[in-house]
């Protein structure tokens, strides 16, 4: 192997190995946008008004088919 090759060798796996570490950044990136969004939904979903278990009016309103 001459010199050439040795250094062109280095320097793909020089590039593989930045690739790997962009992928992995990009990979943490999107799963902390994904906690993000699902803390957010929880949030979410402890605020919305829970439906009355009782109505006043006399009658009711069933969610069920």
């Amino acid at each position: 192997m001459d010199i050439s090759s040795v250094a062109g060798s280095s320097l793909l796996s020089r590039s593989e190995q930045t690739q790997q570490a962009l992928s992995t950044a990009m990979m943490k990136q999107a799963a902390e946008s994904q906690n993000q969004v699902a803390n957010l939904l929880a949030q979410n979903a402890k605020q919305a008004p829970q439906p009355a278990t009782k109505s006043n009016s006399g009658f009711g309103f069933s969610t069920y088919a």
